[in-house]
């Protein structure tokens, strides 16, 4: 149970290291920026002056420590999961949503598409809520929902609902099952390589393509292989992510090596780092040789009570 704690721990981590680099897409601005800081990566503070050569400013409103909306999306699934005795409820889950991101709701910052259309949907009654969108919110839940549902008949029912709530469509589905199918093999202690191997050659035949060929690609940098199809490739879309993902799982040893590979790569970072996380994480362990740093742990704001959310879903 300890291992599913650190799962959702390592998801959540991940994506509070990308925070202060998120969105830029340009990886020399990334890289003089981590220059500066003497080579520090992860939890680079909120800074204006980092995004002056950048289009967007994204996270103004937050500051380190934090979650990006992308974090806050994995949290909010951990602890309305936790209300309802681990289990993955829609209904209640959409009303915490709305609560949480609506009009009024606690948390101010950057939302993207797919948050915005759920919240019009819910308040429309549409079901599912989602919006015709292959972005990398459909990812989000994920962790939590297997962490609670893994091995339950059912399953594969709650990760499409849970997947639903955001996006319906049928790229980020062939997506989300095949991050299903690694983060099964690894909480069964498959070897990450195989898992990886074998996940993307039971893919969906629309993206097995991809996959197949992010692990075979004679490039051996994730963040050069991450742009070899210029900024399309360090986007949000799961077409572009989704085969980063998989390039930096197989050459990446360390937890800490893999989220700040995926930070200089650029772009989405925190869209990628939930899955990223969790996985590593899993494989790795907290404060272990390759785990998570325990220094990471503590720059996260009110990790104690994170902790507690994340250990109370992986005991249900």
């Amino acid at each position: 149970m300890k291992k599913n704690a650190e799962l959702l721990l390592g998801a959540l981590i991940a994506d509070a290291a990308c925070l202060g680099l998120h969105w830029i897409y340009d990886v020399t601005i990334i890289a003089d920026i981590v220059k500066r800081q003497n080579g520090k990566v992860a939890f680079t503070p909120v800074d204006a002056k980092n995004f002056e050569k950048v289009k967007t400013f994204a996270h103004s409103a937050r500051h380190n420590g934090m979650f990006t909306q992308i974090g806050e999306v994995l949290l909010l699934t951990i602890q309305s999961m936790n209300a309802k005795g681990g289990a993955f409820d829609v209904s209640a889950y959409q009303a915490a949503f709305s609560e949480h991101f609506g009009a009024g709701g606690p948390y101010h910052g950057f939302m993207d598409k797919p948050t915005k259309g759920a919240l019009a949907n819910i308040e429309a009654g549409q079901d599912p809520s989602g919006i015709d969108d292959n972005q990398t919110p459909a990812l989000t839940r994920l962790p939590a929902v297997i962490v609670g549902h893994n091995g339950q008949p059912n399953l594969e029912d709650v990760i499409k609902a849970a997947m639903q709530v955001t996006n319906v469509n049928d790229t980020a589905a062939a997506y989300t099952a095949v991050f299903a199918d690694v983060m099964t093999r690894v909480m069964n202690d498959e070897p990450l390589p195989g898992a990886l191997e074998a996940a993307a050659s039971s893919a969906d035949e629309a993206i097995k393509a991809d996959l197949l060929d992010a692990l075979a690609s004679p490039e051996q940098d994730p963040v050069v292989f991450a742009g070899l199809n210029g900024l399309m490739g360090r986007a949000c879309y799961l077409p572009a992510a989704g085969p980063v993902m998989f390039h930096i799982l197989k050459h990446c040893t360390t937890y800490r090596s893999a989220i700040e590979t995926n930070i200089l790569a650029g772009g989405d970072s925190a869209g990628r780092s939930i899955l990223i996380g969790a996985i590593m994480a899993r494989i790795h362990g907290v404060a272990t040789e390759t785990g998570i740093p325990l220094s990471w742990v503590l720059e996260l704001e009110n990790s104690t009570e994170v902790w507690n959310q994340c250990e109370t879903l992986s005991k249900s």
